[in-house]
């Protein structure tokens, strides 16, 4: 509960709040020069501390993205404290990262941090489009008063105003994961004198400069305590403090005051409130063994694996390097009981666009394709190896510009992904005489254009919502073929697959089918990869 007695002026320059002032600048002075970024000290308000940087991974799509939010006391610290190894590994991994400064108390009162907060998650999202944000997957992390901002983002109501004239305020201020670290849970001060170890005395005292009136004050306290908004939607939270519960007080006194500040009893009273919500939390502190070890890895598992590790758990991360020196990561699911006297079909699978990057995640979890591909349905019934690339974020599959209508072409990976396939066939007993090319959207122009490259080398080919150009029909033709798309597709029109069909057809394909699903969109994959009669019939072919 919230004292009915507290009273003190929000924002007095303390002695704590020095300590912790000079701990950041120390901070700042040590650390290794960040990254240049793709935009930096852009605004989002009109103050000169309302400004992000914005590192862009390059996974040539709309992706998720991390968000970084300084500690300092509400009095001090730095948007570039976010850390030169986060911001290099995280981008690598194809996550974007922004790193947001907001009003000090030095230049506005409570909340005006916790209202910059909101405004720049709600910015952030609303450069969407321009930026490749995936406003689904946004994460967020700090240290100490950071920690208060990402909590108080994730656990409050969305701050979206959807009547509102401006179009930034209706963006969401909710995030997908949060990572608070040495995070205070309550700016009640008689609750931290109760339960803090040490803390015997408010560190902020009253003051007779009261503009605010006490009903006020308490208000304000109870709206940027984050427990107070501790509630069943919350986001995926992980906590880390770096003390145990039962550790002694630190002898020496500066020490002493940061430890008391931060102290992981603050973390075991929102754990409880979190878990008695049903809220997925995980608290780490010295000593103890947790589902995560480290942010990056939450942010990877709910973020870029989304929560759907286990899913994928028989596909085998792997990565090759063509000879052009191009790279291209892959995923291989092995057959069930491998034997390697015995020979197996292949699947090859190209993902769309949405999958590109350079984690080996995305290729998995952007579509449910590679899930189905490992279930009883497909895997369980087809003993085979599956075969999973990713492409590059700035590449394509598909060898040719016919279609494309971009000022600048996306160069083709095409020859290094045949060379992957070769070694692939190369490396296990797989049987060069049943060897089968999927693939939807980027991935289904992808198929066509494997197949026009090589006619004699596939067995069978599904394009699903792609299409190419009729000029490679008779390459085509040779090879058993089954074409999917939807007739409401807006992403890749209809009547791509239906002059492709059309063509291949006027050749005298007879080993040909087109499958027009009416009323579908671009998702048509929803209907052809779960349509068993698929399966059978690629797996029934032989070169």
């Amino acid at each position: 509960m919230i004292s009915s007695n507290v009273s003190f002026r929000l924002g007095r320059r303390t002695v704590l709040v020095l300590f912790l002032f000079a701990l950041s600048i120390q901070a700042q002075r040590q650390r290794a020069p960040l990254p240049e970024p793709t935009y930096a000290n852009v605004p989002y308000g009109d103050h000169p501390q309302q400004v992000i940087d914005f590192w862009q991974a390059e996974i040539g799509n709309r992706g998720p993205m991390v968000v970084y939010i300084h500690g300092g006391g509400f009095r001090g610290g730095s948007k570039d404290s976010v850390g030169a190894a986060r911001v290099k590994y995280l981008t690598e991994k194809g996550i974007h990262m922004a790193s947001v400064e907001y009003r000090l108390l030095g230049d506005a009162p409570f909340p005006a941090a916790h209202e910059d907060a909101v405004r720049a998650i709600q910015f952030l999202r609303s450069k969407a489009l321009d930026w490749k944000i995936n406003k689904n997957k946004i994460g967020a992390f700090g240290s100490s008063a950071g920690a208060q901002l990402v909590a108080y983002l994730a656990w409050h109501d969305d701050f979206a105003n959807p009547d509102s004239e401006d179009l930034i305020a209706r963006e969401s201020s909710r995030l997908a994961a949060v990572a608070p670290l040495n995070c205070q849970s309550t700016m009640d001060l008689d609750w931290w004198v109760d339960n803090i170890p040490g803390y015997d005395d408010w560190h902020r005292q009253p003051d007779e400069d009261s503009s605010l009136s006490g009903i006020t004050r308490l208000a304000l306290i109870k709206e940027i305590s984050i427990i107070n908004h501790i509630s069943s939607d919350d986001p995926p939270t992980f906590m880390i403090y770096n003390m145990k519960p039962d550790d002694q007080i630190p002898e020496d006194a500066h020490r002493a005051e940061g430890w008391k500040i931060h102290h992981v009893n603050f973390g075991i009273a929102m754990e409880e409130k979190l878990r008695r919500a049903g809220v997925e939390v995980t608290l780490k502190y010295p000593g103890i063994n947790t589902r995560y070890e480290s942010i990056e890895e939450l942010f990877l598992d709910k973020l870029l694996w989304e929560g759907k590790r286990e899913k994928f758990k028989a596909f085998e991360p792997a990565r090759f390097e063509g000879t052009s020196g191009q790279t291209l990561r892959y995923q291989l699911l092995k057959p069930r009981d491998y034997n390697p006297r015995k020979d197996y079909p292949l699947v090859v699978f190209l993902h769309g666009s949405g999958g590109r990057g350079p984690a080996n995640i995305r290729n998995l979890t952007d579509s449910s394709i590679p899930a189905q591909l490992a279930s009883d349905e497909v895997y369980g019934k087809y003993n085979a190896f599956y075969l999973v690339p990713q492409c590059p974020g700035p590449n394509t599959w598909g060898q040719g510009d016919w279609m494309e209508t971009r000022p600048q072409v996306r160069p083709s990976i095409q020859d290094t992904l045949y060379e992957l396939i070769d070694e692939t066939v190369e490396s296990y007993s797989i049987d060069p005489r049943r060897l089968y090319v999927t693939g939807l959207s980027m991935g289904g122009f992808g198929t066509f254009s494997a197949v026009a490259a090589r006619p004699n080398f596939w067995a069978a080919a599904a394009p699903v919502c792609g299409g190419w150009t009729p000029e490679d029909a008779n390459r085509l033709a040779g090879v058993p073929m089954r074409i999917y798309h939807g007739d409401q597709d807006r992403a890749v029109d209809v009547q791509y697959s239906r002059d492709i069909y059309a063509a291949i057809l006027a050749t005298g394909a007879s080993d040909l089918e087109y499958i027009e699903y009416p009323g579908v969109g671009h998702n048509s994959w929803l209907n052809a990869y779960w349509d068993e009669s698929l399966w059978s019939w690629m797996f029934k072919q032989k070169r």
